[in-house]
């Protein structure tokens, strides 16, 4: 059985399909569509036993930006505060690898800042940023409260550190 990483208020599912390489989306129901099978996923602070998370400044809380749901996953990561936040497997089928992960993502509760990094224990990584006003030169733009996800080859684990982009440090909702 193979499962994908929905990051957003989801987080993985299963698919039996092998892909050659990555491909970006950033329409949900497309990503959906693509991305049949069994989900971890998130969405309260109740329901994250699907996923371990560790985070150096990350939480459950209130929305701070443009979200209007009751809990996000609210965090912050710096580069030079060294903040960093893993997601991996927490419902006992570690062994069976991801193969997407995806989420609606808020970069507004700070201000545009450096962006984010994801990377794939597989080696890939993705860089994203909401800044609407410079864009995002090597990576994805995200405009808040809009869809980045991605179906790859197979993951355990999923690191969010800060972007290669200058400013502050990136303050975002998920």
């Amino acid at each position: 059985m193979r499962k994908l990483l929905f990051l957003l208020v989801v987080l993985a599912l299963s698919v039996s399909t092998a892909f050659a390489g990555p491909v970006i989306y950033t329409n949900y129901n497309t990503w959906l569509a693509a991305t049949p099978g069994d989900h971890d996923s998130f969405g309260a602070p109740e329901n994250i036993g699907d996923l371990a998370v560790t985070s150096t400044a990350g939480a459950f809380g209130a929305p701070r930006g443009t979200f209007t749901e009751t809990y996000v996953w609210d965090d912050r990561v710096t580069v030079a505060g060294g903040e960093v936040t893993i997601f991996s497997d927490g419902d006992g089928d570690s062994k069976i690898p991801y193969y997407a992960f995806g989420g609606f993502w808020d970069f507004s509760p700070g201000g545009y800042g450096q962006g984010l990094t994801i990377t794939l224990n597989n080696g890939q990584s993705f860089t994203i940023c909401g800044d609407v006003v410079n864009g995002c030169p090597g990576g994805t733009l995200v405009p808040d409260e809009t869809f980045f996800g991605v179906v790859t080859s197979p993951f355990t684990t999923l690191t969010i550190t800060a972007g290669p982009y200058s400013g502050v440090a990136e303050t975002f909702d998920l």
